[in-house]
């Protein structure tokens, strides 16, 4: 149970991630998976798959979404900023390469 107060936010990102082999149906699907493990984020849609880099275990993917994401509602860290590190410390986000938050 988390006692600090989240705001949730709708953003648009570009991100570089990892997505096992064989753990879904296609890439796209194997993009949310991955996006929606990321503890925080209640909704993912893939908008373009940019580039795929295969290597032994995984897939290397660059990808533009949406993603509704719960940050800390922290007077002096701007939502840009906490959707921004919540994303990047998840499991397999290999990168944040742009995240921009949506008006309401």
């Amino acid at each position: 149970m988390s006692l600090k107060a989240t705001a949730p936010v709708e953003a648009s990102a570009e991100i570089s991630l990892r997505v096992p082999r064989g753990g879904s149906d296609d890439l796209e699907s194997g993009v949310a998976d991955v996006v929606e493990n990321v503890d925080g984020v209640a909704e993912v849609t893939v908008r373009r798959v940019r580039g795929v880099r295969p290597t032994f275990t995984d897939l290397r993917v660059d990808a533009d979404l949406r993603v509704s994401i719960a940050v800390p509602d922290i007077d002096d860290i701007a939502p840009e900023t906490a959707a921004t590190d919540c994303l990047a410390d998840g499991f397999g986000i290999l990168a944040v390469d742009r995240l921009a938050v949506e008006d309401a």
